[in-house]
């Protein structure tokens, strides 16, 4: 019986996962990226809502333009160089979280984070970070998760003598 299982097993194909550096480093390079760009999304979404209620300065709105446009060439450089598409950043939720936003379609994380940012959100929890199933840091967090509703700064002007 034990030699019949023995002999079964090897039969079974072995799966092996491969961590060698080049798949590691473009494992990590999807992590880092999608996270960027998840930041990035949210935070364009409340530039363009601090622009439209008119609480930046024209100064401020070029600045955060350019800004902005230098992050997306950054990010579609580095994109290119592990040959990631853009669609592979974005995060798809389920339905039930489509139910807390008041949207019949399917939301993204971004539109679940943009929404919270609006409407305000305290926080709290623990991240465990942990490699090989052991645990190595742990966070514990309170938080309030809010955006940033400005006042309008006049345009200062240089008068010259």
């Amino acid at each position: 019986m034990i030699k019949q299982d023995i002999s079964e097993l090897k039969k079974t194909p072995v799966q092996q996962i491969n961590l060698d550096g080049e798949n590691l480093q473009k494992g990590l390079a999807k992590l880092v990226l999608v996270i960027i760009e998840l930041l990035r999304q949210v935070l364009e979404r409340q530039a363009q809502r601090r622009i439209s209620s008119g609480t930046l300065t024209t100064e401020e709105v070029e600045r955060l333009g350019l800004a902005f446009i230098q992050i997306k060439q950054t990010i579609s450089l580095i994109s290119d160089q592990f040959g990631f598409s853009p669609q592979e950043f974005e995060i798809k939720l389920g339905h039930a979280s489509s139910k807390i936003i008041g949207t019949e379609t399917k939301t993204t994380l971004v539109d679940l984070v943009d929404h919270l940012l609006e409407k305000g959100v305290f926080a709290g929890g623990q991240i465990k970070i942990s490699v090989a199933d052991i645990d190595l840091v742990i966070l514990d967090l309170m938080a309030v998760l809010s955006a940033v509703h400005g006042v309008k700064k006049p345009n200062r002007r240089k008068i010259s003598k």
